[in-house]
C-alpha cells in the first residue's frame, strides 16, 4: 500500500511497547488505528493519547488468545470503520523459562495462547476481509527467537518459530492466489519493552502454585534489565515496520546484533552440524 491515509489499522498488544508505538506512527500518517488489548486500565490512556494528538482511534479489550474476542474485534472495526487494511498482529508473553523439563504445562497454554494463537485467530478473523477487497497489508510480529534457539526460552522460542513460518506461510499463499494482501514478518532484538513483566496479565486458571522460572536466571537479570532500558526504542522499530508496510517488504530486523547466530544456525542446518545457540540471548550484545 502506497497511500495509508484515511486507511484503518489495527494493533494488537497495543497499550504499551511496541504496540503503542506503532499505533502512534500509523495515526501519524493519517490512519485510523484500533487499538486492542487485554490491559484496559492502560488502553484508554494509551487511546486518549492517540486521540489528543489529533488521531481517529478507537479502543476494543481483546483476548488474542480467545478467537470469540478476536472475532469481536474484527466486527468492531467493521462497524467502526467500514473495513481494514492494515492488522499488526503483535500482542505476546515471554512465557515461561528455564530447563525444559521444568516448564509446566500451564506456561506452555499461557504462551502459546498468546504468542501462536493470538496470530491464529488474527489471521482467521481478519484475512478472508482484506482478501476480498484485495488491499491491505498484516504484520506479524515473531523475534529474533524465531530464527535462533537460545537454551532456557523453550515456549518462547518455540512461539517464535511458529510466528516466522506462519507468516512465511501466509504470504506463499497470497503469491500463489495473486492477491494484493501483503505480509511483513517482524524479528525484532532486544527493544525497550514491558515484556518482562509479562507475569502481570498471566491468567489465574494458568497461574502455577511455584512461581514460573524467568527467561534470564537471577545471575543475569541485573544485566538484562539494564539491556532493555538502553535497547532500541519502541518509536523506531515503529518506523521500520511503517516502512516495509509502504515497500510492502517481507523482512524486518531491528539491529543487527543476531546477524551471526542467525548465520551460524542457518549453515548449521546446511552442513548437518549441531546447534549453536548456547549461553544466553544476551550473549549477542556482549
Amino acid at each position: 500500500m502506497q497511500n495509508l491515509e484515511g486507511k484503518t489499522a489495527v494493533v494488537t498488544g497495543a497499550a504499551s511497547g511496541m504496540g503503542f508505538a506503532f499505533a502512534e506512527a500509523f495515526a501519524g500518517v493519517g490512519m485510523n488505528v484500533l487499538l486492542a488489548d487485554i490491559e484496559e486500565d492502560s488502553l484508554k490512556p494509551a487511546a486518549a493519547h492517540i486521540e489528543a494528538a489529533g488521531g481517529s482511534v478507537l479502543a476494543v479489550p481483546t483476548d488474542v488468545s480467545d478467537e470469540a474476542s478476536m472475532l469481536h474485534l474484527c466486527n468492531a472495526a467493521r462497524e467502526a470503520y467500514g473495513g481494514v487494511h492494515l492488522v499488526c498482529l503483535n500482542a505476546g508473553v515471554a512465557g515461561g523459562g528455564g530447563p525444559m523439563e521444568l516448564i509446566t504445562t500451564n506456561s506452555w497454554k499461557w504462551t502459546l495462547g498468546v504468542n501462536l494463537y493470538g496470530i491464529v485467530h488474527g489471521i482467521q478473523a481478519f484475512v478472508p476481509m482484506m482478501k476480498a477487497q484485495n488491499e491491505g497489508h498484516i504484520v506479524i510480529t515473531a523475534s529474533v527467537a524465531g530464527l535462533t534457539s537460545y537454551p532456557n526460552m523453550g515456549p518462547y522460542n518455540v512461539s517464535k518459530h511458529a510466528a516466522v513460518t506462519i507468516a512465511e506461510t501466509l504470504y506463499a499463499e497470497l503469491v500463489e492466489q495473486d492477491s494484493a494482501v501483503g505480509v511483513t514478518c517482524l524479528c525484532p532484538g532486544i527493544v525497550a519493552t514491558r515484556i518482562g513483566e509479562s507475569e502481570r496479565n498471566r491468567p489465574k486458571e494458568l497461574t502455577d502454585d511455584e512461581p514460573a522460572h524467568p527467561i534470564i536466571d537471577d545471575a543475569n537479570i541485573e544485566s538484562f534489565r539494564s539491556m532493555f532500558e538502553s535497547a532500541k526504542p519502541p518509536a523506531e522499530v515503529a518506523e521500520l515496520v511503517l516502512a516495509a508496510v509502504l515497500e510492502k517488504r517481507f523482512w524486518v530486523q531491528t539491529d543487527g546484533a543476531f546477524r551471526d547466530s542467525i548465520r551460524a544456525r542457518n549453515r548449521s542446518i546446511e552442513d548437518d552440524t549441531a546447534p549453536p545457540a548456547i549461553g544466553t540471548i544476551l550473549d549477542a550484545y556482549v
